[in-house]
């Protein structure tokens, strides 16, 4: 803050002393100065105003610094879940393979199962209808 402060003071020093030197230094003939103060000052009043300017610049530069750090905060923990639902989903992807594949087996031994009850019932009845076709076919 204070090397602002002389820095502000050598340059207006600095300024001062360079219109000093140009009114010294002036021809006798008689030339146009309309503004020449008012364009001093306003060079003074606009270097004073540009510590200001950078002071706000600074800020809007840390505010935009805090900002893309919540971001990538935000991205951060939004890749850590994603990682950890991709997980997920990964094993739900595996029990559902292995629950489809024990569902096929169950199936498959239930059809079997069902198959061989209705042959062993057909060759019963089989059984019967043949043993009274030939009781039926031998008393006659």
């Amino acid at each position: 803050m204070q090397i602002q402060r002389w820095c502000q003071r050598a340059l207006l020093l600095a300024v001062a002393a360079a219109a000093g030197w140009s009114s010294l230094y002036t021809p006798a003939a008689p030339h146009a100065q309309a503004g020449f103060f008012s364009d001093m000052y306003q060079g003074i009043k606009d270097i004073t105003e540009l510590p200001s300017e950078v002071n706000e610049l600074k800020e809007s530069y840390q505010q935009t610094q805090d900002k893309l750090e919540e971001a990538n905060a935000t991205l951060e923990a939004y890749r850590q879940q994603n990682e950890a639902l991709l997980e997920q989903n990964r094993e739900l992807t595996e029990s559902v393979a292995a629950l489809t594949t024990a569902q096929q087996i169950r199936e498959n031994q239930s059809r079997k199962l069902r198959i061989m009850i209705i042959t062993g019932v057909l060759l019963i009845a089989g059984y019967f209808v043949v043993l009274r076709l030939i009781r039926v076919l031998l008393r006659r």
